[in-house]
């Protein structure tokens, strides 16, 4: 957890650096602001499922865009990513391509899914990363976003293990933590302004 803090600290705070050396640059901070909100499609080896993300940020140079964003994502365990995000442009031309790379941490919304109810526990949070490919199709000033990624999310939970103690003749719970590595391939479809 306190590693996943530290990537997110660094992330923010080299994203308000470039922010604050772009500040004397008026038509960059005045033209420069997006807001990329994107339907996830994510496919995974426990099952299908979707997340809704926002990111909002600068474009910082003709090339390069960072924004932080949230979300709900509904995979496995519902939980809210809050991460940073950086959009570099690979090709432009009629439409972009953009190599997107995110980081942040990943926090636990509601307690159990019934649909994997087998393991009664609280989820603690964990670290969320991914990278992927998105073409963005112009139209207008805004544009269509269409993508592929990989996504990384990390949950873990505390157990309820409850073991027979024969010294005291009774039942105890010693929670155990498991840990959740979900790998999701995610394909995105959404609109930027």
């Amino acid at each position: 957890m306190k590693k996943a803090g530290l990537i997110l600290f660094v992330i923010l705070m080299t994203g308000l650096e470039l922010i604050a050396q772009q500040a004397n640059k008026q038509s960059v901070i005045k033209n420069g602001f997006h807001s990329f909100n994107t339907i996830n499609i994510l496919n995974g080896s426990s099952t299908t499922s979707v997340a809704l993300n926002t990111v909002n940020g600068l474009q910082l140079s003709q090339h390069l865009f960072t924004g932080i964003g949230i979300g709900f994502d509904y995979y496995y365990h519902t939980s809210i990513p809050v991460f940073g995000e950086v959009r570099y442009d690979l090709l432009q031309g009629n439409g972009r391509l953009q190599l997107v790379g995110n980081a942040g941490i990943n926090f636990p919304f509601s307690t159990q899914q019934a649909k994997f109810n087998t393991k009664p526990g609280p989820y603690k949070a964990g670290v969320i990363y991914g990278a992927g490919i998105d073409y963005l199709v112009p139209e207008k000033r805004q544009a269509v976003i269409l993508g592929i990624a990989f996504n990384s999310k990390h949950l873990s939970q505390m157990v309820d293990n409850h073991i027979w103690n024969p010294e005291l003749n009774s039942i105890e719970n010693i929670p155990i933590k498991d840990k959740y590595s979900l790998n999701r391939i995610a394909i995105k479809i959404g609109w930027m302004f």
